[in-house]
């Protein structure tokens, strides 16, 4: 091969290269611009969805939640806020496989461990629920959402014992002081801390507590009935006789409350 032909030939050889090349960086400038048109479109849907979740329009938002993640399957946030979006409609499974799905790349978000309790509690996959509770609060012990949680679900199992401590400290929390409001879930913790008094057998301290409780919320008729109840094995019976009526007034079809109030007729 004379120079000038293996000159020739090493100008084709960096031709093909260049052509090779500049192929490459087409197809990886494709890919780029790519991924970017899906990023974009993904925070586009992502925001439409979160203006309809902020607006309470929770079925509104689930489409908006999902197609984000159909461009962007790791888009955690929107993972978060559509698995919450099918809690709030009520669509318990589909909330508790995404709150799965979300924990898998963010094992450390209290939020999602407590919404997965919440999820499984909706369902009564009570044991589930208290583990999924207990990881968010092994993540933030002062976390009330979860702890509250917790505590229903070891009321809802009949553990009562278990339940009695937590429930005592969240109504105590709940109660608030002069700098800080009552919480909102006051009267639905006294509620159950009251029962799980009752079936403790601490029947003067439940008294209280539904007294307590009729006096924030006086048309509850669980309430009412609770208080008969704990009157009747007070030996208080014409109390009682008077707070099952009182939840008999309140809904006439409350089975539990034509029973004491028989048993306290007698």
């Amino acid at each position: 091969m004379t120079p000038v032909e293996h000159k020739r030939g090493r100008m084709v050889a960096l031709g093909v290269a260049l052509v090779l090349l500049c192929a490459g960086c087409s197809g990886l400038t494709s890919q780029a611009s790519e991924r970017f048109t899906q990023a974009r479109q993904a925070q586009g849907s992502y925001h439409d969805g979160l203006a309809r979740y902020e607006a309470q329009d929770y079925r509104g938002a689930i489409p908006h939640f999902a197609r984000a993640l159909a461009y962007d399957p790791a888009f955690d946030d929107a993972e978060a806020h559509l698995a919450w979006s099918y809690y709030y409609v009520g669509q318990y499974p589909e909330a508790t496989r995404h709150f799965r799905q979300a924990l898998v790349r963010q094992p450390q978000w209290k939020g999602l461990h407590a919404g997965l309790g919440w999820s499984r509690y909706r369902v009564g996959r009570y044991h589930l629920a208290i583990d999924a509770f207990q990881a968010a609060l092994a993540l933030d012990p002062r976390d009330r959402e979860a702890a509250v949680g917790r505590a229903y679900a070891l009321f809802e199992l009949g553990r009562y014992a278990e339940a009695l401590p937590y429930l005592a400290r969240l109504t105590r929390e709940g109660e608030g002081n002069a700098f800080q409001r009552p919480t909102p879930d006051l009267d639905e913790v006294r509620s159950r801390f009251a029962w799980a008094l009752y079936y403790g057998g601490r029947y003067g301290q439940a008294r209280d507590e539904f007294l307590k409780g009729l006096a924030a919320r006086p048309t509850w008729y669980g309430l009412h009935n609770g208080l008969g109840w704990t009157q009747l094995q007070l030996g208080e019976r014409a109390k009682a006789r008077a707070s099952f009526q009182r939840a008999l007034q309140l809904k006439a079809d409350l089975a539990d409350a034509r029973q004491g109030l028989a048993q306290a007729t007698r």
